[in-house]
């Protein structure tokens, strides 16, 4: 629950960020009866969460230099790296990301609402999955009046793992060659278990 108070009026955007990550989104293609991929896109500088709500639709409010500048919206989150034999394929490859991460539920397919309490009171909820990758978050609320973006706060978040899942986590990215061998043996274990049960009854 993200609640807030205006000290005047307007509209408001609140966008919900998550650890900056680079993504590369390849292309696979049918050659020789083999999938091999052919080619490639990278994105800097990408969000790893993002979700956004508004007190009015984006439409109605979008500022295209400022929201573009900011980050607002989905469609000003992507920069590829200048690569000429890619750049003709840009929306393919964006709209193959932003599936995969709404697949996900890292990113939301929708834009959230804003409810209004009063003049200057307004909450909105953001949902988390489970899945949420953890690191330093922001929260960032603008105000928008007359066509014009008047305010601005940013305000942090941590996302954290806690007991057996945080420890796993924390295994597996800081010792993942490890982690890797114990799950084999461990499918291994069980594999051998379970055929010692069935060849017994």
């Amino acid at each position: 629950f993200l609640f807030g108070a205006l000290a005047s009026g307007g509209d408001v955007v609140v966008v919900l960020r998550g650890p900056a990550r680079d993504y590369i989104m390849r292309k696979k293609e049918r050659f020789a009866g083999v999938w091999i991929n052919s080619s490639r896109m990278k994105f800097f500088s990408v969000p790893s969460f993002y979700a956004i709500a508004a007190s009015k639709p984006l439409s109605e409010l979008t500022q295209n230099y400022a929201f573009r500048q900011l980050g607002i919206g989905e469609r000003n989150l992507l920069f590829p790296a200048p690569d000429p034999r890619t750049m003709a394929n840009f929306d393919q490859y964006a709209e193959a990301f932003f599936d995969y991460q709404h697949e996900l539920k890292h990113y939301m397919r929708d834009a959230g609402t804003i409810e209004f309490m009063g003049e200057t009171l307004f909450k909105t909820v953001v949902e988390f999955p489970h899945n949420i990758p953890p690191g330093d978050y922001t929260a960032e609320i603008y105000l928008v009046s007359g066509g014009d973006l008047i305010g601005q706060q940013t305000l942090p978040l941590a996302v954290i793992k806690t007991g057996m899942e945080a420890w796993l986590y924390a295994f597996a990215h800081t010792q993942p060659a490890l982690y890797g061998l114990m799950a084999v043996m461990m499918a291994v274990t069980a594999g051998w278990l379970a055929s010692r049960v069935f060849e017994k009854i």
